[in-house]
């Protein structure tokens, strides 16, 4: 299986796509809105947030994402530290299990940063300081989850050991480096091991 039927996949067989949902309500988003996810994967998420009314777009560095068809119509191929958009641009900002990724995860929130408007928002979503292997093998044992479901849940866990679980008050001190004010934090899936923050630009 190649990383965009991976992705495609997650994004529409799993809970993955509650979960997104479930974001995208969180993010309160408003008609009219223009919108970005940044690494879109398949482009559920912009998707979503088009279904709510807003004029969305998606980026993703690999272009494999969007073949044989993208989820949604307005994607386009960009590297989360060079986005091909002008500043000031957007009312919201997405970025939904990215930036836990980015080896200079600093930079991109910069970047995503320089896109917001005065009254525009940024919503992440990343794994949280309560997921691990081992928890995540324990709530997959719980609900009796198997195949990609099981695999998905686990993979997740093993790449935010080796790279990030931000915690709230790691999130306050990322916003604050950037320019941006932290509004509001929740915690999802399971017994909160995705962590959803919500911010604006300061003044």
């Amino acid at each position: 299986m190649t990383d965009a039927e991976y992705f495609l996949e997650l994004q529409t067989e799993t809970g993955w796509g509650r979960v997104l949902a479930r974001f995208t309500e969180w993010c309160r988003p408003q008609r009219g809105w223009l919108t970005l996810d940044v690494g879109t994967g398949p482009g559920l998420l912009p998707a979503l947030l088009t279904r709510a009314g807003c004029c969305s777009f998606g980026t993703d560095l690999d272009p494999e994402m969007f073949q044989p068809n993208p989820l949604h119509k307005d994607v386009v191929i960009a590297e989360s530290l060079v986005l091909p958009f002008p500043s000031r641009a957007f009312d919201l900002v997405t970025a939904s299990n990215v930036l836990f990724l980015l080896p200079q995860p600093l930079m991109a929130l910069k970047e995503i940063s320089r896109l917001l408007h005065s009254d525009g928002q940024i919503a992440l979503l990343n794994p949280s300081e309560h997921l691990s292997v081992a928890a995540a093998t324990e709530l997959a044992d719980q609900r009796g989850l198997q195949g990609l479901a099981r695999e998905t849940l686990i993979n997740w866990a093993a790449r935010a050991e080796e790279t990030h679980r931000w915690t709230e008050s790691q999130l306050h001190e990322l916003f604050a480096r950037v320019g941006l004010e932290f509004v509001e934090t929740a915690t999802a899936v399971g017994p909160g091991f995705a962590r959803f923050v919500r911010g604006f630009l300061f003044g």
